[in-house]
């Protein structure tokens, strides 16, 4: 079958970048607007319903100061083209400098489950080695706890689009609609930079939509629960709770996804939390694509498969002092390796994935907590290659599966009533 044309609008792209250059240089000049703002808005937001359609729009649209993040995000989440398709989505457009570094907020997402700042960073100077190290939110005088996602580093240039991603656990309250977000970054020459930047938000916080299904799924005698399925702007959690009498640990439920009554899916989320909860504590929550703005009688739960090893047989034992694996599953058919400090799995690939995450929390002899750093991950043609590191300790571990390829049942679909 042939590719359909791609009809790419330059003369409106061109009229696009044009009007947006003209408006940094009356800010330069005079702070004075002649032309609105909300205006070139509206302009790029009109390109956004083509950019699902077009891939080669979104990489022209994409290059435009200012909405690139935001473009990124409507590319891959649907339920993010809602937000900017129903108007939830917040334009700041405030910009604060320090020491050759001006950062602007260009706008934000807010809702119950989370909170989505999108900036750009100019500077005078080469970003390569300027890190972000710390974001802090306020709202009012408190602090936020918890803090955000976001990426640490930039490639050599001297531009970059962002964003910083909260996601609560609990319902979050919004007791005041002014905030402050404070971004701590830190480079060679110039050591620390810390800019704050406020915002008011003007949307009403969107009220969370909550559905209570409680339909227990039966997989080979292994049953979870799918309890409630909470709706925002942001993403669509679906609770989930195991049924403490199986005897086989659930590690995951693979391509997890909701089919709406036309047909359309929503997924993971593939940038931002995706799973609350531990697993090994009977409850997690997935995160998927937010449906919030489409109402429907029903919705159609899709889950590609359940993986699941014998309980009891979900770790591995290690000794960081004499770096050898002590014990580990009979089933288990990966190579580990131990080096000080890391452990090393190479796992023979089952489909085409690039990377996974294979082992989870990790205990010390005595019980407590040895503290995650840091992952790394490749791969060739045959395996999957993960290294996790932790902090300095010389005794004995356990490690925790957190994945192993053992589907003990696939294709499942469930109907869930929404009224």
């Amino acid at each position: 079958m042939s590719k359909l044309p791609i009809d790419v609008p330059k003369d409106k792209l061109q009229q696009v970048r044009m009007d947006m250059f003209r408006k940094v240089q009356r800010e330069k000049r005079a702070k004075k607007r002649i032309f609105s703002v909300a205006t070139v808005f509206l302009l790029c937001l009109s390109l956004l319903f083509s950019i699902r359609v077009s891939p080669t729009i979104a990489s022209y649209v994409a290059k435009i100061p200012g909405f690139q993040q935001i473009v990124l995000a409507v590319v891959r989440d649907k339920g993010i083209k809602d937000i900017v398709d129903n108007g939830y989505y917040e334009e700041i457009n405030t910009t604060q400098s320090k020491n050759g570094l001006s950062l602007t907020l260009q706008g934000v997402i807010a809702d119950n489950s989370g909170l989505v700042l999108y900036y750009d960073a100019d500077a005078t100077f080469d970003l390569s080695e300027l890190y972000l190290e710390e974001v802090k939110l306020f709202q009012g005088d408190e602090e936020i706890k918890g803090g955000g996602s976001f990426t640490s580093n930039q490639s050599s240039q001297t531009r970059f689009s962002s964003s910083v991603d909260y996601s609560f656990s609990e319902p979050f309250t919004y007791t005041s609609k002014d905030f402050k977000a404070v971004f701590r970054f830190y480079e060679k020459e110039k050591g620390n930079i810390e800019i704050t930047i406020p915002f008011s938000l003007q949307n009403e916080i969107a009220k969370e939509k909550i559905i209570t299904a409680n339909r227990t799924v039966d997989v080979s005698g292994q049953k979870f629960t799918i309890t409630q399925i909470r709706r925002s702007p942001l993403r669509m959690a679906i609770d989930i709770e195991l049924d403490e009498a199986n005897t086989m640990q659930i590690l995951a439920l693979d391509d997890f996804a909701v089919e709406m009554e036309n047909g359309e899916r929503r997924e993971g989320i593939k940038y931002g939390l995706s799973l609350g909860g531990d697993i090994r504590d009977g409850k997690i929550t997935l995160n998927l694509q937010s449906n919030y703005f489409h109402d429907s009688d029903s919705l159609k739960i899709l889950i590609g498969a359940v993986q699941a090893v014998p309980k009891g047989e979900d770790f591995i034992e290690v000794d960081f002092g004499t770096k050898e694996v002590l014990t580990k599953p009979d089933y288990l058919d990966w190579d580990i390796s131990v080096a000080q400090q890391s452990v090393s799995v190479a796992a023979k690939k089952w489909d085409d994935r690039r990377a996974h995450s294979f082992l989870n929390s990790a205990e010390k002899a005595d019980g407590t907590t040895l503290k995650y750093k840091s992952s790394t991950f490749s791969d060739d043609e045959q395996y999957l290659f993960e290294t996790q590191n932790f902090e300095n300790y010389d005794g004995k571990a356990k490690l925790y599966i957190n994945y192993f390829f053992n589907p003990i049942g696939e294709n499942i679909e469930l109907n869930i009533p929404l009224r």
